[in-house]
């Protein structure tokens, strides 16, 4: 979401100083970041694609090989989306995975993570280490998203009010399964942090009842944040659309980042009640300004702007 490099002085109107004190800092972009963790002062607001190393491991087979169109390792077809080309969507002419949610137990093949050459793709993955970013290692199809890749969306939604322990008992397995994918992870991609997704809001809500998330999913992912913060690493918490009435659990959770933050959410509100309590990554209106054709260079300038004006005056913001 960030540009290639900072914005200019006239552009931004950032203080003469604000900008001699990002290019003479001493530290480093991940230096920087470490002080934001630690709750220390910064030198800068953090630049996304200078901060961050995101790896979608090869040894992660949620989409098809090279996230390319072709079949994940739960046999879910993909294609490129129509609406979106560069990203993927499940094909929706093929029969779903999962006829019903009951048969889960019977039809999942859960892939056998020690036959992966780990080794092998970590070195294709990495390749040349940067010292001065962070590396986070993406995990797609949280245990909603991966419901609905294998159920179809409908299904997966009526599933959620007519079997809820069944839901739960999946959600409860792909946790688990997540767990393991991610100690491979630090093993041997040595990850910085973990980018957790599963998306839990439409645009005005969120997909289900909030005592659904909270008696269903919550206990399962605060298992994978505990297991994560085991293994000393990150957990960015990856959840688009309007999630306002469970955020606040989000952070009691644990949960080190926050991300995108659509401006849909009460993002005032979430910086006036948290302040230093987690880092919140995005916060700026991709649908509305950034990726709209019809807006200028100058429009996104003081989106930007406003943003980091409103999110980074204490820190703990990455734009």
């Amino acid at each position: 979401m960030g540009m290639s490099q900072p914005p200019q002085t006239d552009a931004c109107s950032y203080p003469s100083e604000q900008v001699e004190r990002i290019t003479m800092s001493k530290i480093s972009e991940r230096e920087n970041f470490f002080r934001m963790v630690r709750r220390e002062p910064l030198d800068f607001v953090s630049h996304q694609p200078s901060l961050i190393r995101m790896i979608v491991p090869h040894a992660v087979l949620d989409r098809p090989p090279g996230h390319k169109a072709g079949v994940d390792w739960f046999g879910v077809t993909w294609v490129p989306d129509p609406d979106n080309p560069a990203l993927l969507a499940v094909d929706t002419s093929k029969p779903p995975i999962l006829t019903d949610i009951e048969s889960w137990r019977e039809t999942i093949n859960w892939p056998d993570l020690e036959a992966i050459d780990w080794e092998a793709c970590a070195a294709h993955d990495l390749g040349e280490n940067d010292p001065t970013k962070i590396v986070i290692a993406m995990l797609l199809s949280g245990p909603f998203e991966r419901l609905h890749d294998l159920l179809g969306f409908e299904e997966a939604l009526v599933a959620t009010i007519t079997n809820p322990e069944d839901c739960e008992d999946f959600f409860s397995a792909l946790c688990d399964f997540k767990i393991e994918i991610i100690k491979k992870l630090k093993q041997h991609y040595n990850i910085d942090c973990i980018h957790f997704q599963d998306d839990w809001g439409t645009q005005k809500d969120l997909f289900f009842r909030p005592e659904f998330w909270r008696e269903r999913i919550k206990p399962h992912v605060q298992r994978v944040i505990d297991a994560t913060h085991e293994l000393g690493v990150l957990f960015d918490m990856h959840s688009c659309g309007k999630i306002d009435l469970i955020v606040d659990e989000l952070i009691e959770m644990g949960i080190d980042i926050i991300d995108p933050a659509q401006p849909i959410n009460d993002l005032a509100g979430w910086k006036q009640r948290f302040g230093d309590r987690m880092i919140i990554m995005g916060g700026l209106d991709a649908q509305g300004v950034i990726d709209n054709p019809m807006k200028t260079d100058d429009d996104i300038r003081r989106e930007a702007r406003e943003k980091i004006d409103l999110m980074a005056r204490d820190g703990f913001f990455i734009p």
